[in-house]
């Protein structure tokens, strides 16, 4: 469980799903590399349905990456807005420090956000962009009120008075992020306990709405400096952002070679969710970004030279995984 150090006050926890040892994770020099970005509130364990693909996990190298204000990553917590760009030029830091020239980046929700800077600020080291479930660009009128609602809310504690989120926020969040899908229930039950988002934490609970309350427009300059391949995966019942939104990203991204699915009955955390269908789609488009055969990576076996990533990190106790319920070795 390491973190890399970014900055004097920064320290990135990071992990290597693709790698047998988490100890001392390593990375193959022949393999192309994803770099993972989480939504928010949850951390990269999140990912549990992509890093448990052999698809993925034998053909790539996967590394996943707590930005800001999630999972262990150190960073301080202050009273401003959140800023996209401090996030996306950490992340890129903290590719630095790992000896990570350039990746390819998938972001779902916030990390789409974070991902779309990254290719913004250097797109030179953003080989393509996978972008799931989008937000808008800037929140219209009823959304705002909406979450802000919502955010208001969670300062609240529990039925019982225990310094955790009311039933009904609970809910709230269930049905705005993961739709219907009854599967989702024991991974947020887990996420309630766990989780440092909680009404006595109300700076965290504001710099976390703040990615959604105070994001601004982008000038389509800056989006014109995007010109890497970029899929882009959106749920047809995403509730806080429409398949509409996804097209209009299309629109925005006009100098870049662009894909967009949409997936029929699926929510903003689809990810998750819709793994089945989403997950075939990520890997045939990295395919064919990257020349590598994942359906045949499954198959083989052949040795490669390893790199032992950066010893630039330091080892932390293990907390309990919001998805430990998938075996998944972190």
């Amino acid at each position: 469980m390491p973190l890399v150090k970014v900055s004097s006050n920064v320290k990135m926890h990071y992990i290597v799903p693709s790698s047998p040892d988490p100890n001392k994770p390593y990375i193959y020099p022949s393999r192309p590399t994803i770099v993972m970005l989480h939504p928010r509130f949850f951390d990269s364990h999140f990912f549990a349905p992509q890093f448990r693909d052999g698809r993925l996990t034998k053909a790539y190298n996967i590394v996943a990456i707590d930005h800001h204000y999630h999972g262990r990553t150190e960073a301080p917590l202050d009273s401003k807005p959140y800023d996209f760009d401090l996030v996306a030029k950490a992340v890129l830091g903290a590719m630095d420090a790992l000896k990570i020239k350039e990746a390819h980046v998938l972001g779902n929700s916030l990390g789409a956000q974070i991902a779309t800077m990254m290719a913004m600020q250097a797109p030179q080291r953003v080989q393509s962009l996978i972008l799931i479930a989008q937000n808008p660009p800037v929140e219209d009128e009823e959304n705002r009120e909406q979450f802000t609602f919502l955010k208001e809310s969670c300062y609240d504690r529990a039925d019982d008075g225990s310094d955790q989120l009311a039933s009904d926020v609970v809910q709230a969040l269930h049905w705005i992020y993961f739709g219907d899908d009854p599967s989702a229930q024991g991974v947020i039950d887990e996420w309630v306990v766990t989780t440092k988002f909680r009404p006595s934490n109300r700076k965290l609970i504001d710099k976390i709405f703040s990615a959604v309350l105070d994001r601004r427009p982008i000038d389509q300059k800056e989006w014109d400096k995007i010109t890497c391949p970029v899929l882009i995966v959106h749920g047809g019942e995403d509730v806080p952002a429409p398949p509409a939104v996804a097209q209009e990203f299309h629109d925005l991204l006009r100098k870049a070679d662009r894909e967009m699915h949409i997936i029929d009955g699926a929510p903003h955390f689809l990810t998750h969710t819709h793994y089945r269908q989403v997950n075939p789609i990520i890997e045939d488009f990295l395919d064919k970004v990257t020349g590598v055969d994942s359906r045949q990576a499954i198959l083989l076996s052949v040795p490669q030279t390893l790199q032992l990533l950066p010893d630039c990190h330091k080892s932390i106790s293990k907390k309990p995984s919001i998805f430990g319920r998938f075996g998944i070795k972190v």
